[in-house]
């Protein structure tokens, strides 16, 4: 699914949302493209991430760190740092457990984010 806002300051950035959570992972789509950006997913685990991309390719990308089963999203996270694709983290705990130096600098947004939260997380990845 790809969602966007025509006419946003963001609208051709494109985000790939990795959530575990329906609930949340629909939410969270919906309010970034509330905010004008397309939105790629979401994708609930790293399988289904893979698959959209190999489609298509993110400008971003905001991954839940922890994954249902305890799957670390950080994998996927260097995988797309090492091909550009700018990452952040929307997730229950305050920092990223197992975050390299590569991804140090990768915002971190603790859930329930708030729409204020999310836009200066994203103002981050993207400055």
């Amino acid at each position: 699914m790809v969602r966007s806002l025509a006419g946003a300051h963001c609208a051709l950035r494109k985000i790939l949302v990795v959530e575990d959570d329906a609930l949340i992972a629909m939410e969270l789509g919906e309010r970034l493209a509330d905010m004008g950006y397309a939105v790629l997913g979401p994708a609930h685990s790293i399988a289904e991430a893979e698959a959209i991309l190999a489609r298509e390719t993110p400008d971003g990308a905001l991954l839940d760190a922890s994954l249902a089963g305890g799957v670390s999203s950080v994998p996927l996270g260097m995988t797309l740092h090492a091909k550009g694709v700018r990452v952040a983290f929307c997730t229950g705990y305050d920092r990223v457990k197992g975050a390299p130096p590569e991804l140090a600098k990768a915002p971190v947004m603790t859930k329930p984010v708030s729409d204020a939260d999310l836009k200066d997380g994203l103002d981050k990845l993207f400055a």
